[in-house]
């Protein structure tokens, strides 16, 4: 038993729980104490898992690869992020410094149960956040980390993309954009880069799209949601290239709500230009195929966003025809552009038979939806669609137009 300014604290379940306050404590200054209770819980928490063995990442490819890099950049300079110490009030939107022995207690300790999914330098987790005090539930989130041991890693200095993933995501406009996740907080603790994610995850549109776990109204939802991130993203004011566009790479919270989460090869706005490192990554399967001028939205143009353009056009095809990019077998896979370039006929449409048979699925929406990913993957620049006609081509939907309500308008 514990006591925290006259609030005594008791075990149960394996969880800190306030069991009763001093009778003075009672009536108007309950609530008040209720929420130094949840603190008190948490700090307690904190005070647990730091007194734990010490977290260690028992992958040994990972281990020596990790000593490798040491010894490379050990004479780097060293990295200044922000750092929020304290515990932001309720409703705050500061990010959280988080210690990885507290990232592997949210995702027991890396499980692959909770793994959802793999980007080109990172691992996706699920995770959760024990409150342990009602009536504050737990709290599901998305964790994030960096991995050096997957093959492209070597291919981009992981501490830059994540310090740029942290200073775009702590951005005003950022943080209130519905389909650009919510940054909670971030571990920098060197070569174990990750970051927390406020967002209860479904799974990743590549591992959805697939399978028949999304209906045609939810696929329009996360094609309209996607979409109007892009825009978001394209302001013509200060536009960023996103390019590492990817059905991997959008993730669906449980009302399928669309969130961008990699931003590993972004350029422009307060990232600068296009790097040498990043212009050399591509993702095959998604990428233009056309010539890609270095220096980004900045030094091309706001003309080149075109080419994010063409990668949606493809990821817009997956959501509609159940196709996706085999990245394990991509030498022997028809690329889905490929596929459409071959498939597509005028006024017919390429919708997969199974969501044919949806509610609200109507055969003029299908021409129209397909024609407009046909136009996103033109082969001339010039013919493409911008992302804002894009969202309102989208918009126009029969679909959209009747069950606006399900599809987020």
């Amino acid at each position: 038993m514990r006591y925290i300014l006259g609030v005594r604290f008791g075990v149960k379940d394996g969880k800190y729980r306030v069991v009763s306050t001093n009778r003075k404590d009672k009536g108007a200054r309950e609530e008040k104490f209720k929420e130094l209770g949840f603190w008190c819980c948490l700090l307690l928490r904190r005070m647990e898992v730091e007194t734990r063995k010490p977290f260690i990442y028992d992958n040994k490819d990972f281990l020596e690869h990790r000593e490798q890099v040491i010894q490379r950049d050990r004479l780097a300079l060293p990295r200044v992020l922000p750092v929020h110490k304290s515990l932001p009030s309720i409703g705050s939107h500061k990010p959280l410094l988080y210690s990885m022995e507290e990232l592997a207690d949210m995702t027991d300790n890396f499980n692959e149960r909770n793994l959802i999914g793999e980007t080109l330098f990172s691992k996706l987790y699920r995770g959760t956040i024990r409150h342990g005090w009602l009536p504050f539930e737990d709290w599901v989130v998305t964790v994030k980390i960096w991995d050096y041991t997957l093959p492209t890693s070597g291919h981009l200095d992981g501490i830059e993309s994540f310090n740029e993933e942290v200073m775009f995501l702590t951005q005003p406009s950022a943080k209130k954009h519905p389909n650009v996740v919510d940054l909670l907080g971030y571990c920098n603790r060197r070569f174990l880069e990750a970051v927390v994610y406020d967002l209860n995850p479904l799974g990743t549109v590549r591992n959805l799209a697939t399978t028949g776990s999304l209906t045609w109204l939810q696929r329009i939802k996360v094609a309209l949601g996607f979409a109007r991130a892009l825009e978001f993203l394209h302001d013509p004011k200060k536009p960023y290239l996103v390019r590492n566009i990817n059905a991997a790479h959008i993730i669906l919270d449980q009302d399928c709500n669309p969130k961008i989460f990699d931003f590993s090869t972004m350029s422009g706005g307060i990232l600068g230009k296009l790097t040498r490192p990043k212009e050399k990554l591509l993702t095959v399967g998604y990428d233009d195929p056309e010539f890609f001028p270095l220096g980004g939205p900045e030094e091309g143009g706001f003309e080149v966003t075109y080419h994010d353009v063409f990668s949606f056009g493809v990821v817009l095809l997956g959501l509609i025809t159940k196709r996706i990019v085999d990245m394990e077998n991509i030498q022997t896979t028809t690329l889905v552009y490929r596929w459409a370039w071959r498939q597509y006929r005028p006024n017919r449409y390429l919708v997969h038979e199974s969501l044919v048979e949806d509610s609200g699925f109507y055969a003029s929406d299908g021409i129209m939806i397909t024609e407009l990913a046909m136009r996103c993957i033109q082969r001339e620049l010039d013919k493409r669609p911008s992302m804002k006609d894009v969202v309102k081509r989208l918009e126009g939907l029969q679909a959209v137009q009747l069950h606006g309500n399900v599809v987020g308008m």
